[in-house]
């Protein structure tokens, strides 16, 4: 028994370290262009040569808007490269 927790203690501190586990009860959302209104601009990320489906993409930017501390972020730049699923996304981040 004391084992089988270890090792989930561990697999669970390896999940966290990688993103896949999170601590917080809230996380980023997508927000609309008309729904910003309000909102304070609190940062802007830019990713290039992201592999994936546009959902994978979507998933990345929110868990980078979470690490900023944002609650709200808006996609204002999608686009896929030359290579196939290879991404360029640039995301407004929002308090």
């Amino acid at each position: 028994m004391e084992l089988a927790m270890k090792r989930s203690l561990a697999f669970n501190s390896l999940l966290l370290s990688v993103g896949l586990l999170r601590t917080s009860a809230q996380s980023a959302e997508f927000a609309s262009a008309d729904c910003v209104t309000g909102l304070n601009e609190i940062g802007l990320i830019s990713v290039n040569d992201i592999s994936g489906s546009p959902q994978d993409v979507e998933r990345l930017i929110a868990l980078k808007a979470d690490e900023q501390g944002a609650s709200w972020y808006r996609i204002i730049h999608m686009r896929e490269d030359v290579h196939i699923d290879r991404w360029q996304v640039q995301a407004i981040l929002y308090a």
